[in-house]
């Protein structure tokens, strides 16, 4: 050992290990008494249930507090929880019945909690019988009053409580009862209705996706702002002739819009110019035609990068939409591909991380694995290098290597392959490499493990 123990960084590795076993994670429980330590319960995937039964008992409230904040916990330990003699514990139980469905006894008594921050959460809960409703609408805490109102629960209260509820003494209660009666207008649809609109958010967004009378539209790309008229050259229901007198806007965001519209031909499309922006928009009516393999294949021979990108950005593509797609010249409709379509080959997805060294989310993906690619530990790139590690059969050394990485993102990765050899696995514990993802390799032996946790106290 060349320092003292890295004891949190082990800790956290082996709590997170999904090798380590049920006497491993009670010792854990047991001895780990940092603050906050015990998150690991509601983080873990899986947790045996001998695990589960002793942080249930456990004698320190934060960690059968982490313990209620775990998804999937069951109902009867949830409600156990939801009974703890500690508030911040039935605090987290109320919190996690908003996902977990709790008996209405276990409900009621939640609603009755002496604390005012649990019983502010059972609004919430999923199953909350109307009656625990109308006993929170009227409880003593405005917290608890106001986090009875929302629109969804306003019609299930009496009429009685309403009426209380609109003259409560207590702002929050008050501005709670108007959110929940808020009422959305509808947007203008004509020229008159258009022009007495005084909210500019209301008007661009009428722009954006009203029906409009032909006279309103007239107007529209008349506007003086070219925001305006951004939104009405994307609105699907201006029609067409009205869209292509925008094709020669000054603004670029004007034209782009133009060119993106379902109701252009090719050749409409290709009058307009345009800069490509830096992130590429949605356009949903090219996922409406997600069922149509002629329309798929013809917009994915489309002259306007957008558009392919769009289709590229679909889950499934015919083989020869993808075909082509995947040859591209445009790199953003390749990324597309590669990111979104199920359908994109793995090579697509090799050579796309190649040239941007991103995104991450390529390299998880199943279809990156390859052999050959442990050739990149060599690379000068830290991102090829940690992509490496998707070799299939990378040899001992190599592995060796990246868990040695001066790029700490690689040799973490590297830490915690399972393939890693137990020399630098062991290596990979010190405490100036990387403790924590070597404690969390699901290959480290479990009498090391335990030999861990006996540094970690003695330190």
């Amino acid at each position: 050992m060349s320092g003292p123990p890295p004891g949190r960084a082990w800790r956290d590795g082996l709590a997170a290990n999904p090798g380590a076993p049920a006497e491993v994670l009670l010792r854990l429980l047991d001895e780990g008494a940092e603050p906050g330590e015990p998150g690991w319960l509601a983080r873990r995937p899986a947790l045996p249930e001998r695990v589960l039964e002793a942080a249930l008992r456990h004698p320190r409230w934060p960690v059968r507090a982490a313990l209620a904040e775990r998804p999937g916990l069951p109902a009867p330990a949830l409600a156990e929880l939801a009974a703890d003699r500690e508030r911040r514990v039935r605090r987290a139980a109320a919190s996690a019945a908003h996902r977990t469905a709790l008996a209405p006894e276990v409900l009621a008594a939640l609603a009755a909690d002496r604390d005012p921050d649990t019983r502010r959460r059972v609004p919430g809960c999923t199953g909350l019988p109307p009656e625990l409703l109308v006993l929170l609408a009227q409880d003593t805490s405005p917290l608890v009053r106001a986090a009875a109102v929302r629109a969804d629960s306003w019609p299930q209260l009496p009429p009685t409580v309403r009426t209380g509820l609109r003259a409560d003494r207590d702002p929050a209660v008050r501005a709670a009862v108007r959110r929940a009666l808020r009422v959305e207008r509808e947007l203008p649809v004509s020229l008159a209705g258009y022009i007495a609109e005084s909210d500019p958010a209301r008007r661009e967004r009428t722009a954006a996706g009203a029906g409009l009378e032909r006279s309103l539209g007239e107007w529209l790309v008349l506007d003086d702002d070219p925001r305006i008229r951004a939104a009405a050259a994307g609105n699907p229901r201006l029609p067409t002739d009205l869209a292509l007198t925008l094709a020669a806007d000054p603004h670029e965001a004007v034209r782009l819009a133009v060119s993106l519209r379902a109701d252009l031909t090719e050749a409409q499309r290709a009058t307009v110019a345009y800069r490509l922006p830096d992130v590429p928009p949605p356009l949903p009516w090219v996922a409406e035609r997600a069922g149509d393999p002629a329309e798929l294949l013809r917009l994915a021979r489309s002259a306007h990068p957008l558009v392919r990108c769009a289709v590229a950005s679909l889950e499934r593509l015919p083989d020869e939409a993808v075909a082509l797609l995947a040859a591209d010249p445009e790199l953003l409709v390749r990324l597309a591909l590669a990111e979104h379509c199920a359908d994109a080959p793995g090579g697509l997805l090799r050579s796309v991380y190649e040239q941007l060294l991103g995104p991450a989310a390529l390299v998880a993906d199943p279809r990156f694995a390859a052999p050959g690619l442990a050739a990149w530990a060599d690379r000068p790139e830290p991102a090829l290098r940690l992509a490496a590690l998707r070799d299939p059969a990378p040899a001992p050394e190599v592995l060796a290597a990246l868990a040695a990485d001066g790029d700490g993102v690689v040799a973490r990765a590297a830490a915690g392959d399972p393939r890693l050899p137990l020399r630098a696995l062991l290596g990979a514990l010190e405490p100036d490499a990387q403790p924590a993802a070597a404690a969390g390799n699901p290959a480290l032996p479990v009498p090391f493990m335990h030999r861990l946790l006996e540094l970690s106290a003695a330190g």
